[in-house]
């Protein structure tokens, strides 16, 4: 493999962590990642590379009103890019080429997050009713770690949960959301903690699907068994049902899953669940479908009154009365 190497970033202890790590792999010091990550491959599978880099924009992107539980809540990026290859994904066409870039400056990005948690200065506004009273709420702000790359994949490489869980545990009414397709759980068990602030958010869909769309992440089974360990070990877990995909036989498709699941998993001891479908602005969407016009579930999404090519409402209603039947707390993304 190779590992392209900013300069400015050498000297920085994720840096020397990687290298130890890849001790065999080839190291070309660069000036700018941009000059590697921003050039687009004809063959892109022969040019897949680790790049290490310092962030020096902003780390921190505004998540749109009531994207998940709460009002307020805020996308963080540590790195970009994912080695799994999931047809849907907005990262297919967000970038040029398939490189992986870590960015090893976690003070300056720990720094900018707590900026941001002062600056916001709402211990009690609207928001979550706390403790069910009706005059006190509770101001409860996330942060998403994971929408630039699947973070918990990526620890091996880049400690991010030694560094992040714990700087998060320090505040108030904060979260942080771990979404992943993984079932690397190592980094997790091995926490010297079980964290209050930091959520374990599992993405899962039907195995089917996962077979035809979400190429190498990891099986449903697998995916469930990190679940239960988890909840087993006291952390916060959450289950994702997304993206919802209404190919053929959809309805039949997700009823066996959720009686599956049912068996599988007692959701009377997960945190919280979540169903969304696909959704992308207009201007993803016309990108990805130029890139990948023969892409099935593309061709089942319109327009919709809010702007965003989604699934039809019929549809989306029917997925989500399948849903609150497994759970009646699940949360319907951009439904509000």
């Amino acid at each position: 493999m190779i590992i392209y190497i900013e300069k400015q970033a050498k000297d920085y202890k994720q840096t020397k962590n990687i290298l130890e790590k890849f001790k065999s792999s080839q190291v070309i010091y660069i000036d700018n990642y941009k000059n590697i990550f921003d050039k687009s491959y004809k063959n892109i599978d022969s040019k897949k590379s680790l790049i290490v880099a310092k962030l020096n924009s902003s780390a921190i992107t505004e998540a749109p009103v009531w994207y998940g539980h709460t009002k307020s809540a805020y996308f963080f990026k540590t790195s970009l890019n994912c080695v799994f290859d999931c047809s849907y994904c907005f990262l297919k066409w967000a970038f040029k080429n398939d490189n992986m870039v870590v960015f090893v400056n976690y003070d300056d990005i720990k720094k900018e997050i707590e900026n941001k948690i002062n600056e916001l200065n709402l211990p009690f506004s609207k928001g979550v009713p706390k403790g069910g009273g009706i005059q006190k709420y509770e101001w409860i702000t996330r942060f998403y770690s994971s929408d630039y790359s699947d973070i918990l994949w990526m620890d091996n490489l880049s400690n991010f949960c030694t560094e992040f869980i714990p700087f998060f545990e320090k505040y108030e009414n904060i979260k942080m959301e771990i979404r992943t397709k993984s079932a690397n759980i190592s980094s997790l068990v091995n926490l010297w903690f079980v964290p209050k602030n930091t959520e374990i958010a599992f993405s899962l869909n039907p195995q089917i699907l996962i077979d035809k769309y979400e190429k190498w992440t990891s099986n449903l089974d697998s995916r469930i068994e990190a679940i239960n360990e988890l909840r087993k070990l006291g952390f916060k877990v959450w289950v994702r049902f997304l993206p919802l995909l209404p190919v053929q036989n959809y309805e039949e498709i997700y009823s066996e899953f959720i009686a599956y699941l049912k068996l599988k998993i007692d959701f009377c001891n997960i945190e919280s669940s979540f169903a969304s479908g696909l959704l992308y602005t207009k201007k993803d969407y016309n990108k990805i479908l130029s890139k990948y016009p023969d892409l099935d579930v593309l061709h089942m999404l319109d327009l919709a009154n809010d702007g965003f090519y989604r699934e039809s409402k019929k549809v989306r209603n029917t997925f989500y009365k399948m849903f609150k039947d497994l759970d009646n707390n699940c949360m319907l993304c951009l439904e509000n």
